[in-house]
């Protein structure tokens, strides 16, 4: 299964509302529970590093609320994919 993702902007939906709809990837074919989740900008750290390359680079001092949607079981996963 490939990533796909659709998005509709405010000024393509019938009522003005912004959508996104999105299937997430798996090599293997497997479900794996996902849930949504919205991190706020107190909750977000001051740097990130990679999990995988281990580089880490600084972030913005004023971050903005977003939404992500990580594997529902802690530790099954790396990525919190079709985040808004």
């Amino acid at each position: 299964m490939a990533c796909t993702t659709i998005l509709v902007g405010k000024k393509a939906s019938y009522d003005g509302s912004t959508m996104i709809a999105r299937n997430d990837d798996s090599g293997s074919g497997h479900f794996t529970a996902k849930k949504f989740v919205t991190i706020h900008p107190a909750e977000q750290s001051s740097s990130y590093k990679s999990v995988l390359s281990h580089v880490e680079i600084e972030l913005p001092k004023n971050p903005m609320r977003f939404t992500a949607v990580p594997n529902a079981i802690e530790g099954k996963g790396i990525w919190a994919a079709s985040g808004v």
